[in-house]
C-alpha cells in the first residue's frame, strides 16, 4: 500500500485549498499551545467542511470508531461506515490510519497523509489533514478531512483507459542521502501492462525495475534516474524479448513531481516495416513508403525538437536545486520589471538574503544537508510569496534575491521581517530524522530615481555586508547615500 506522512509544510504539500483554511482554523483555536477544544472547533467548521470530514474516537479496546462520516467521502467510497470500527477494513489500511491517529493525538499537532485505500487504477490518491481535539469530557477525538487526488479524474481515467499507449507513473523513493534507491509505480494502465509482458496484471505499487522489465537495462535506468534527478524529459528507444518476439518500444519520459511519467508507444511494427523497406531500397513503391516514412518521422522529430526547446528554456531559467529563477533569468526579469515601474511610477525595492555561517551546516552535517536546507529555504519563500508578483532568485550558494514590485521602503521591511519571523518559528527539515534551525542576514534597498539594477543590487549587497557585520540575523536598510542597520 503506497503512502506518504507529512507534519511540515503541509499548506504547500496539499492539492485542496481547503487544508489551509483548516489548518489556519486549527492554530487559532490552538493558540497559545493549549489544546484545541472539539466542541469548538467542530461547530465552526462543519457548516463548511462537514461533506469532507470524518471524525474518529478512540475506543476501550485500542481501537477507533467514526462518529461522522462525511456525505461525500460516502459518495466516494460507495457507502458509510458510521459507527464501525477500524477493524472492519483491510487490515493495512487499518493499521495505517490508526497508527496516523494515534501519531497526531500524540504528537498533538496536524499530521497530512496522501495513501492509495485499494489497488485501483483509478488516477486518485487520497490526501487527508488529521486534526487532534479534546472534547469536554477528557476524550481525545481526531477530526479528519479526507478528499481523493482527482486531477480531474474521470478525463484522465478516460485517457488512461482508451490511449494505444502504455502510461505509468512513478514515484521515487529516496535513500538516507537523497539518492534515489528505487521507485514504486502509483498509476499504470491496462496497455503499460500489456506492453510489459503482463496482460492483465495490476502494476499498481510495484516497484519500478520489477512491473517493468525493460526498466532492467542498465542504460536505460540510468536515463531514467537522470531524467528524475534533473528534472530534464527523455525520449529513447529500447527493445526486450517477451517469449520468441522482440518488442521495439519507444519511451518518452518526463519528470512527474519526484517521480517521472512515463509513455510507452509499440514501435514494433514500425520498426520491423522499416527494416523491411532498407532491405528492399529497389521499386518505385518502396521509393514512396520511404519517402513518407521519412516525413512523418522528421514531423515527430520536429515535435521533439520544440519539447526539448521549450524545456531546455525552462532549465535556462531556474536554478536546478530549488526550481527558483538563477541569476542570469533574474538580471532579465528585473531589468524588465524595472523598465515597467519606472513608465508607471512604481516603487521598487529589493531584498538579498543570506543564510547564517552556512558553512557550519555543511561541515557538521554534510553537503547533502546543506542542499536540503537550501531547497527547504526555498520553499518557505515560495510559501510566503505565492500568488504575488515579486521575483524570487538563488543568485549564489547561501544567497537568494527578491524583487518587491510595487514596494516602497515600508513595505519591503514588513515583507522581510516576515520572512525573518518565519524563519525564526521553525526548523527546516534535512531528512526524516534531521530538522536544522538557521537564521539569515537581509539587505533591502529601495529603487532611487532613474537607479539601475546594478547599483540597487549593489547598495542592497552592502546592507546585506553591514547587517553580517553587526551579529548576524539582522536586517540592513541602504539609504540613497548611506547604509543604516536596524536590530532584528
Amino acid at each position: 500500500m503506497y503512502h506518504e506522512v507529512h507534519t511540515e509544510n503541509i499548506a504547500a504539500r496539499a492539492h485542496a485549498p481547503e487544508i489551509a483554511k483548516l489548518l489556519d482554523r486549527f492554530a487559532f483555536h490552538g493558540r497559545n499551545g493549549r489544546p484545541v477544544a472539539y466542541e469548538d472547533f467542530i461547530a465552526e467548521i462543519m457548516p463548511a467542511f462537514g461533506e469532507d470530514l470524518v471524525i474518529l474516537e478512540p475506543t476501550d479496546d485500542g481501537d477507533y470508531r467514526w462518529i461522522h462520516y462525511g456525505r461525500e467521502i460516502v459518495r466516494y467510497v460507495g457507502g458509510s461506515r458510521l459507527g464501525e470500527t477500524l477493524a472492519a477494513m483491510r487490515p493495512q489500511v487499518a493499521t495505517f490510519t490508526r497508527d496516523c491517529a494515534e501519531r497526531a493525538r500524540s504528537e498533538r499537532k496536524p499530521l497530512y497523509t496522501i495513501h492509495r485505500s485499494k489497488p485501483i487504477t483509478r488516477v486518485a490518491l487520497w490526501e487527508r489533514l488529521l486534526l487532534p481535539t479534546i472534547a469536554q469530557d477528557g476524550r481525545d477525538v481526531v477530526v479528519a478531512f479526507s478528499r481523493p487526488l482527482q486531477f480531474r479524474e474521470d478525463l484522465l481515467n478516460a485517457v488512461l483507459d482508451n490511449s494505444p499507449s502504455g502510461i505509468v507513473a512513478l514515484r521515487a523513493i529516496r535513500d538516507d542521502d537523497g539518492g534515489i534507491d528505487r521507485t514504486v509505480i502509483v498509476t499504470a494502465n491496462a496497455r503499460a501492462a500489456e506492453l510489459a509482458g503482463r496482460p492483465g496484471a495490476c502494476l499498481l505499487d510495484c516497484e519500478g525495475r520489477e512491473g517493468l522489465p525493460f526498466l532492467s537495462d542498465p542504460t536505460l535506468w540510468r536515463r531514467c534516474l537522470h531524467a528524475m534527478q534533473h528534472q530534464r524529459a527523455d525520449t529513447f528507444e529500447t527493445a526486450f524479448a517477451l517469449g520468441e518476439r522482440t518488442t521495439w518500444l519507444r519511451l518518452a519520459v518526463a519528470p512527474l513531481g519526484d517521480g517521472l511519467l512515463m509513455t510507452l508507444t509499440d514501435i514494433t511494427d514500425l520498426t520491423v516495416a522499416n527494416q523491411t523497406l532498407q532491405l528492399r531500397a529497389a521499386t518505385l513503391a518502396l521509393e514512396i513508403g520511404r519517402e513518407r516514412a521519412t516525413r512523418r518521422a522528421l514531423s515527430e522529430e520536429i515535435g521533439y525538437r520544440e519539447e526539448r526547446e521549450k524545456e531546455l528554456r525552462r532549465l535556462a531559467e531556474t536554478d536546478p536545486l530549488t526550481a527558483l529563477l538563477n541569476r542570469r533569468s533574474f538580471t532579465e526579469r528585473a531589468h524588465a520589471a524595472m523598465a515597467t515601474g519606472a513608465s508607471e511610477d512604481a516603487d521598487i525595492s529589493l531584498i538579498i538574503v543570506d543564510l547564517d555561517h552556512f558553512k557550519q551546516v555543511n561541515d557538521s552535517h554534510g553537503h547533502a544537508a546543506g542542499d536540503a536546507v537550501i531547497r527547504a529555504f526555498a520553499d518557505m519563500l515560495l510559501g510566503l510569496l505565492r500568488g504575488e508578483r515579486h521575483l524570487v532568485a538563488r543568485v549564489g550558494g547561501e544567497e537568494f534575491a527578491i524583487l518587491l514590485r510595487g514596494a516602497g521602503g515600508t513595505e519591503a521591511v514588513a515583507k522581510t521581517r516576515q520572512i525573518q519571523d518565519a524563519l525564526a518559528s521553525r526548523a527546516l527539515p534535512v531528512s526524516e530524522t534531521l530538522e536544522l534551525k538557521v537564521t539569515a542576514s537581509y539587505g533591502i534597498a529601495t529603487r532611487q530615481s532613474e537607479e539601475q539594477l546594478a547599483m540597487l543590487m549593489e547598495r542592497a549587497d552592502q546592507a546585506l555586508y553591514r547587517a553580517k557585520n553587526e551579529g548576524r540575523n539582522r536586517i540592513g536598510i541602504a539609504e540613497a547615500s548611506t547604509i543604516a542597520a536596524v536590530a532584528a
